[in-house]
């Protein structure tokens, strides 16, 4: 018996993975594309929903799935907006929605890691993966909420996606650039959806 209660006391308890919500004002997603050679032109959209399934003792446990409007482009440019918006491009109007999720996540050293996911844009999903920083995981003093801060970035061909158009005049990697905000949320009762195989990922959706 004495042994059986040492053993309870002794044996480390699992942490329970906290639900995060993302902050729509604090979280930006970049984007720079080739212009005919001349140089980067940048864009921005706005994140949509976003959920992160995070123990930050144990990275290997982390789910995370967020959307996209594909109308928040923002460019600058009223004209350029509209054309990018179009059939040429996103074609928002029946794809108004991007979508990530993520299979798993590799920790790496200094507060690093590497998200294996899949994103789905223009109606195709391929496999991406996000290099990600965790800046900060703190209170935010003005919010009094339980905050975790990131930088990621990642890569990928827009042909990928169907989207093949004016390659000789619009480039076709595109470079993402995102800063993240998450704020835990006490009262989610919500279990990460279920992992994707990677078998199923690595298959576009035709």
């Amino acid at each position: 018996m004495l042994a059986l209660a040492f053993l309870s006391v002794a044996a480390p308890t699992a942490a329970a993975v906290e639900v995060w919500r993302i902050d729509p004002v604090h979280t930006q997603i970049l984007f720079s594309i080739d212009h005919q050679g001349f140089n980067q032109s940048l864009g921005l959209f706005k994140a949509g929903a976003g959920t992160l399934w995070f123990d930050p003792d144990d990275w290997s446990t982390a789910r995370l799935e967020v959307s996209v409007d594909t109308g928040s482009l923002l460019l600058g440019d009223a004209k350029w907006e509209e054309t990018v918006r179009s059939w040429r491009f996103l074609d928002t109007g029946r794809w108004p929605q991007a979508h990530y999720r993520s299979i798993r996540v590799e920790r790496q050293a200094d507060g690093s890691g590497l998200v294996h996911g899949e994103f789905e844009l223009h109606g195709r999903k391929q496999p991406l993966d996000i290099a990600f920083t965790l800046n900060k995981l703190a209170n935010d003093p003005y919010s009094f909420r339980r905050t975790a801060g990131f930088s990621a970035g990642a890569t990928f061909r827009r042909s990928d996606y169907g989207m093949d158009k004016v390659l000789s005049a619009v480039g076709d990697t595109v470079t993402l650039r995102l800063e993240a905000a998450f704020v835990r949320d006490r009262g989610a009762s919500d279990e990460p959806p279920p992992i994707p195989t990677e078998e199923k990922t690595d298959a576009a959706d035709e």
